[in-house]
């Protein structure tokens, strides 16, 4: 035979070829496949996976922090659902849950400039340390401020609360889960570690206790 072109080396044809199969998932082996699969899905802010092994198979546990709220409807659910069997390696079972919501107890001493209104510094700090979105934007444990296995670290608290017109000082006096262990670990390290799979949450609403508190101790001002 003559005629013709050459083959292309085989160099070349790796850079010229179509990108789009390694660049799209198309499938879930690993834990951080599952959360990438779900994070895919319209209304899931973040997603987190773990495999484990239940004596005959292993099992996709997917947690989904659903955007824009702290509990993800039950279509959510069932959009993911049914996303993650179309992707699941097979012998893997798929089971999704909502995120891990760890309620905070919260305690601070806050000190107010003496030309401010105690009360109205007092509501201000108050609006803040909440899951609600607040007079000045999103309020610090707002759900889309808050995901998977992020700490919950007191400069960080100490900052937002600062930054609130008339605050002189602050103090964090009390972090720790609402319902144990109850130590002064987080004091300590300075921060409140979280698991994969758990998301902080604390609404400070009266009317639902459980859902994370916060004490304030107040003074200074007029």
């Amino acid at each position: 035979a003559c005629g013709g072109t050459d083959p292309e080396p085989v160099a070349e044809v790796r850079q010229r070829a179509p990108r789009e199969a390694l660049d799209v998932l198309a499938r879930a082996v690993t834990a951080d496949d599952y959360a990438h699969v779900a994070e895919g899905l319209p209304g899931v802010q973040r997603a987190a996976c773990g495999l484990r092994w239940t004596g005959s198979w292993y099992e996709a546990d997917v947690a989904i922090d659903a955007l824009g709220t702290e509990t993800p409807t039950e279509a959510l659910f069932t959009a993911a659902r049914e996303r993650l069997q179309r992707y699941r390696r097979i012998g893997h079972d798929v089971f999704v849950s909502p995120a891990d919501l760890v309620t905070l107890d919260l305690a601070l001493c806050v000190r107010v400039a003496p030309d401010y209104d105690t009360d109205h510094v007092r509501g201000a700090v108050l609006d803040l340390l909440a899951a609600r979105t607040g007079a000045r934007g999103p309020a610090f444990f707002a759900p889309d401020r808050q995901t998977f296995g992020t700490p919950v670290r007191i400069s960080a608290v100490v900052a937002a609360v600062q930054a609130v017109p008339g605050v002189a000082g602050v103090r964090v006096t009390r972090l720790r889960r609402q319902f144990g262990p109850y130590d002064d670990r987080a004091l300590a390290d300075g921060l409140l570690e979280l698991g994969d799979l758990e998301v902080a949450r604390l609404d400070n609403d009266p009317s639902r206790p459980d859902h994370g508190l916060v004490a304030l101790v107040i003074g200074g001002g007029r």
